[in-house]
């Protein structure tokens, strides 16, 4: 019996008609596996991607499907592809020429991402559809994967000392062979990388990397964790479940919505919050979700109920669209061969509304989140401060920047990432291009005496992420510190202190995002330096289809219309602003110039920047959202210690008054009050004041 699917599953498959939602994936996946086997070889000509790629999702598709309805075009394809593999030289396996190709003593090499995904799809052959192959050629297989595969990714796992995605990555690699060739040896290894794995996840299940390379580190996690379960293992012993399940919260919270995408097609392709090297058309791979919906249906119904619903809600519609060829490397996810099985066990779906999650949530790996409501107009995401990190990683300088959505329409955005080998990477990864503060010294400021000797103070890279053995090491700090996540009413709050980030001489930066309702946000700065400073505040809007449209009405403020959607961004700054054209991203792809990759204007960053240099000040920014038309409608008032945003007719009137140490709100039509205050050693707290 295959390890990758029981009996029992294939009955509840087969018995399809009974669950329309999985008689669509089943034949969804009988079609793309056809179509990709109609031709000989790996690549069927329309990818945009190297072979490495879509080894993983190609071969265990057919593999599945021929398990299933076994068929003769397939089964032949299946052989010759997955015997082509075997038969390529050892240098193919250690990846493209930008991996590490160097041979070692024993004449073996040290394997990479692609070799473990080459590894465990291979293994994953020879699990569901063994009766492909001809004479030895079963054996054939089954010993390069044992004699090469594996100890190429146990000398990565000899010889590496990170810990993040390539740790659970490599460690799949090892188990899915393992455990398919019932090698109890190298199983008893990936029991001790396993159990490390989880626990470079953060305790709440959110990931220091990024929520894209979260996934791709829980992917891999999960097939190990599935094939040693699928082996009777204690897997809850090795890798419990609740060290990981949170990410279906995490998930659920950065999810904004889905509808087609210029450049992608009729199909609607979903939208995540993308801090760092995370994809704005995201969803996680749906194999993951049905294993924490299945796994965690009993023991965790909250977060299984979520997972499913996220499941539901960006897989329900569409299931034969693609790409498929960027799935499992995370780029692009999808769902996979394990979807099948899993689905008809996952638990019924629960959406965060009715899960009882408040809408202001705050995560260990620094993401903060706020709604005016579930299912509401206006979203607005921070990173900031949070617990020092267990696995840090493909992370930008951003600390402190914002994300801002209203009518599903993402106006503040980040830019996301391009191809890693792209030299506009290293741009758009610096502080400079993010929703957040960068610092100029005065003149006459000998630039030495700053930090790095840099002319423009941005925030600094965070330290190398270690581990000792099979355990991880210390956590790291990345220079930020979170000072209150809170909602009272319809008010939320963020904030966040980052001066460590920048080192000398900015001694603070805190801010504090407040969401009044659904249409105001007040963003207050305090920054204190030990040497003059001139700020420079980036804004960066979205533009990536050409459809924004940016009024400027006046030095201070400007309009931007984005669908029907409108926002008026009004800085207190007292400095002039400068316009230039950037770049915004919909995905990562490994080679440049695709369609992922934002072309220039595809944002627009405005930058503020204080007429002068100082060591103190506190600088308040205000933004008002509605439709297209009436946010024409709303209005700033500045006075001597408020400044108060009016909604059309003066229905709504949200003022601030904020002070180093306290920040008053409030809402003059209710006459509610609101103070917010620095209880001590910055801490903050959030209450309703009484009237009066």
């Amino acid at each position: 019996m295959a390890l990758f699917l029981s009996d029992d599953e294939r009955a509840m498959i087969v018995a399809a008609g009974r669950h329309p939602r999985l008689s669509d994936l089943y034949w969804a996946l009988q079609r793309r596996v056809e179509q990709r086997a109609c031709k000989p070889g790996l690549l069927k000509g329309d990818e945009t991607t190297d072979w490495w790629r879509p080894v993983s999702e190609y071969l265990t598709d057919a593999a599945m499907a021929f398990a299933l309805k076994p068929d003769g075009v397939t089964g032949q394809w299946l052989r010759d592809v997955t015997l082509s593999l075997v038969r390529r030289p050892q240098a193919d396996w250690v990846g493209p020429q930008y991996r590490n190709h160097s041979v070692l003593a024993d004449g073996s090499q040290c394997g990479h991402l692609e070799t473990a995904h080459i590894c465990w799809a291979t293994a994953i052959v020879l699990d569901l559809s063994p009766d492909v192959f001809q004479g030895r050629e079963r054996d054939e297989v089954a010993d390069v994967l044992r004699q090469r595969g594996v100890t190429m990714c146990l000398n990565w796992l000899d010889r590496s000392h990170s810990v993040a995605n390539w740790w659970c990555i490599l460690t799949a690699g090892v188990a899915v062979p393992a455990a398919v060739l019932g090698d109890e040896a190298v199983l008893a290894r990936v029991r001790q990388e396993l159990a490390g794995c989880v626990e470079a996840i953060e305790p709440d299940g959110s990931y220091g990397e990024s929520l894209q390379y979260g996934n791709y580190a829980l992917y891999a996690i999960m097939l190990a964790s599935e094939v040693l379960r699928r082996r009777g293992q204690d897997v809850q012993a090795i890798a419990p479940l609740g060290r990981y399940i949170g990410y279906a919260r995490w998930a659920a919270a950065s999810y904004l919505y889905s509808r087609p995408t210029t450049g992608w097609g009729s199909a609607p392709k979903p939208r995540s919050l993308n801090f760092n090297d995370s994809a704005a058309i995201f969803k996680p791979s749906a194999d993951l979700l049905l294993h924490l919906a299945t796994r965690g249906r009993e023991s965790h119904p909250v977060e299984a109920g979520l997972a499913r619903w996220l499941f539901d809600e960006t897989y329900r519609a569409h299931p034969a669209q693609g790409p498929d060829d960027l799935s499992s490397f995370g780029f692009h996810p999808s769902w996979g061969f394990l979807s099948l099985p899993l689905l008809p066990q996952a638990a019924a779906a629960l959406s965060p509304a009715k899960a009882g999650l408040d809408a202001t949530l705050a995560f260990d790996c620094g993401d903060s989140i706020a709604r005016d409501a579930w299912g509401g107009r206006t979203v607005v995401a921070m990173r900031g401060g949070g617990p020092a990190l267990h696995s840090v990683g493909h992370t930008h300088y951003d600390l402190n920047s914002i994300i801002l959505v209203h009518n599903d329409q993402r106006l503040l955005t980040d830019a996301g990432h391009s191809c890693y080998r792209n030299l506009m990477h290293t741009l758009e990864t610096s502080t400079q291009m993010h929703n957040t503060c960068v610092f100029h010294p005065a003149e006459g400021v000998t630039p030495g005496s700053m930090a790095h000797g840099s002319p423009i103070i941005e925030q600094h890279p965070h330290g190398a992420r270690k581990m000792n053995g099979n355990a991880p090491g210390p956590v790291v700090d990345r220079g930020a510190n979170r000072l209150i996540v809170a909602q009272c009413d319809d008010l939320r709050v963020q904030a966040s202190e980052a001066a460590r980030a920048y080192g000398t001489p900015i001694e603070r930066f805190a801010r504090f995002v407040i969401l009044c309702g659904p249409h105001v946000v007040f963003v207050v700065d305090h920054i204190v330096s030990s040497l003059p400073v001139r700020t420079q505040w980036s804004w960066l809007l979205n533009n990536r289809d050409g459809e924004l449209d940016v009024k400027f009405a006046g030095s201070d403020r400007i309009v931007a219309r984005r669908g029907d959607a409108g926002m008026k961004l009004f800085s207190l700054s007292g400095g002039g602003v400068k316009s230039s054209w950037a770049h915004v991203n919909d995905a990562y792809h490994p080679l440049p110039a695709q369609r992922v990759e934002g072309r220039p204007g595809s944002g627009h960053l405005l930058q503020w920047s204080e007429p002068r240099a100082v060591t103190q000040r506190m600088v308040l920014h205000a933004i008002a959202l509605d439709g297209y038309g009436e946010v024409a409608r709303w209005h700033l008032r500045s006075q001597a210690q408020s400044t108060e945003l009016e909604g059309p007719g003066g229905t709504v009137v949200w003022a601030i008054e904020p002070t180093p140490g306290r920040i008053i709100i409030r809402e003059r039509r209710s006459d509610r009050h609101y103070e917010l205050v620095d209880s001590g050693a910055d801490i903050w707290m959030l209450r309703r004041l009484a009237k009066g």
